[in-house]
């Protein structure tokens, strides 16, 4: 059984990725690029027709797969980056701690790209305006966010189960019509099961004591079978003679 610590534990859940890009040219060939960052031991750096790709994994699910991570590419026009966060985590706190990170990058970058300074300010504006919400609130306001979003979550979590629950009485109630139905067409396949000639006789025996009337869903009610049969095989005693139309 595997077994994880507290700084490697992930949510069950899949994470969320998200990003942004600045208009950035580089100055330097690739080799230099990598050379600038190589003194972070914990970046992979990949070199693409396309430029360079810095990836660090930060936390790994239990099959080993990249759970949280940052991918920076380091093209000739720009410079991207892609992230991920735990669902189950402050997305604003995780968005503060990947901006931190990209402005370090970038110090690294400084003597091989050219920075569109004036992008990166209004990606840090915009970061920060995100967590002027929580800065300029008290922690009684911020309570009373957290506690509302809660019972929320609850309320949606007990609308999901009840649905849930539905869903699954819904497919047993399917279950069993459907067992019903082969039942009844299984019933209807065994009554037109009886023959053409056993018809023709009960038939011959209704209208000799029926002063030669017969009402058709009297008998098919009486012999349990259809109708429609019933209307067919007096078609074929006709065709064939068994009996004449009166007149």
């Amino acid at each position: 059984m595997a077994s994880l610590d507290n700084k490697d534990q992930v949510s069950s859940k899949e994470p969320f990725v998200e990003g942004f890009k600045i208009d950035a040219k580089m100055l330097k060939g690739s080799q230099e690029v990598i050379d600038a960052l190589s003194p972070l031991q914990f970046l992979d750096l990949v070199e693409t027709k396309s430029g360079i790709v810095a990836i660090n994994i930060e936390r790994r699910d239990i099959q080993k797969n990249p759970y949280l991570f940052s991918i920076i590419y380091l093209n000739p026009d720009s410079i991207e980056i892609i992230y991920s966060y735990n669902p189950d985590e402050s997305p604003k706190k995780r968005r503060l701690e990947i901006l931190r990170y990209f402005l370090n990058i970038l110090t690294l970058l400084e003597n091989v790209y050219f920075i569109n300074h004036k992008q990166l300010y209004q990606i840090v504006d915009n970061f920060m305006s995100r967590l002027l919400e929580y800065t300029s609130s008290t922690y009684e306001e911020l309570f009373s966010k957290y506690d509302s979003v809660r019972e929320e979550c609850e309320r949606i979590k007990k609308q999901l189960s009840e649905t849930i629950a539905a869903n699954e009485n819904l497919r047993k109630s399917n279950i069993e019509l459907k067992e019903k139905q082969n039942e009844l067409l299984l019933r209807i396949k065994e009554l037109e099961s009886v023959s053409d000639e056993i018809l023709i006789s009960r038939i011959q025996t209704w209208l000799d004591e029926h002063n030669y009337e017969i009402n058709i869903s009297d008998f098919a009610r009486i012999n349990k079978v259809s109708e429609q049969r019933v209307e067919e095989i007096l078609n074929k005693m006709v065709r064939e003679g068994y009996l004449a139309q009166r007149e």
